[in-house]
């Protein structure tokens, strides 16, 4: 067999809540009817709703792998390493796309991709980064060290959510990424993660040897857990200044998809502290013979229909400090369930 070589990969960072997953599922969208892709995400929590929400685009021309438990960068590299070879091997993809964790300093990353052993497998494309071009001024935002890392490192920078941002925000989104360094070599504005398809083959700037700062994640243990519906999971996580906390639910558990997304959806979170709110809410739900994703990132929700149909599952992250009471929110989310 021929060994496998340089095959196009790129890097899609961003922080959570941007529209890595939606910018995904649009070139996803787009791919040639003739190439096989794949596709390695790769998400903070132990519970991954981000791969439920790319599923049902999942075929022979479409590979999809998960990594969940902390970032790629930091995950052992072991994991990431043996999923990058797994699925070179299995699918022989003509392109790899990547999506690492919202918390993730893709320069680690990078780092082991040209190491040896994946080097000659993989040819390293233009490294993306997307931001909201509605927060990048916001002093907490700035003062993010995984924000910086992942703007610096980036060939590319995308505005996502463009169609909720006004004309002055995308105007100061251009003054400001015109004026960053290392230079861009492609600044644009997307909308429902439409970004140019020939961003894919943009060449790799190589700054992969930017120090990056150090940062680890507590072990995170699955919990079994029992209600008169029956047993779940409940896996909590913690590190880089977040804490949050998975659930996979069994799909037998049906829940009323008004009350789940009012459950999950703004203003509040049972449990969780009012004044924080929560950073990031993901979750796919049966209600039925339906199967919804609710996707919310501080004030904004999303509720859509999905392919997904193997469990209910949720995941929410705040910052660490915030008052997070997680048997309060579980038992809110059981209250949920249909009779």
């Amino acid at each position: 067999m021929t060994p496998i070589a340089a095959v196009p990969t790129t890097l899609i960072a961003g922080c959570f809540g941007v529209g890595k997953t939606t910018t995904l599922r649009s070139l996803i969208e787009r791919k040639p009817a003739a190439e096989k892709w794949a596709i390695l995400v790769n998400e903070f929590g132990e519970v991954g709703v981000d791969g439920a929400a790319l599923e049902n685009l999942s075929d022979d021309g479409v590979q999809i792998r998960e990594i969940v438990g902390g970032c790629l960068c930091c995950t052992a590299n072991v994991p990431m390493r043996v999923a990058v070879t797994e699925i070179l091997r299995r699918v022989r993809p003509d392109r790899l796309l990547i999506e690492p964790t919202g918390i993730g300093h893709p320069a680690g990353l990078i780092d082991e991709l040209q190491s040896d052993g994946l080097a000659d497998a993989i040819q390293l494309h233009a490294v993306i980064c997307i931001v909201d071009p509605r927060l990048i001024h916001d002093e907490r935002i700035q003062a993010a060290q995984v924000f910086r890392d992942q703007v610096a490192i980036a060939d590319v920078l995308v505005a996502g959510k463009a169609d909720l941002a006004s004309n002055d925000e995308i105007e100061k989104f251009h003054a400001w990424a015109k004026e960053l360094f290392p230079p861009k070599s492609h600044i644009e504005a997307a909308a429902g993660g439409n970004i140019d398809y020939g961003l894919l083959d943009e060449k790799w700037g190589g700054r992969a040897g930017d120090p990056t700062p150090s940062h680890g994640h507590g072990e995170n243990v699955i919990e079994m857990r029992s209600s008169d519906a029956g047993d779940f999971e409940r896996i909590p996580s913690a590190g880089d200044g977040y804490q949050g906390c998975g659930w996979v639910f069994p799909p037998e558990f049906i829940f009323d998809c008004g009350e789940i997304t009012d459950c999950l959806g703004p203003p509040g979170l049972a449990g969780i502290d009012g004044a924080v709110a929560a950073l990031r809410v993901k979750g796919v739900f049966r209600t039925g013979r339906d199967w919804v994703l609710l996707n919310r990132s501080g004030g904004e929700c999303d509720v859509s229909e999905i392919a997904y149909r193997r469990d209910s599952r949720a995941e929410v992250i705040v910052p660490v400090g915030a008052a997070a009471d997680w048997d309060k929110l579980e038992a809110a989310m059981l209250d949920c369930l249909k009779n």
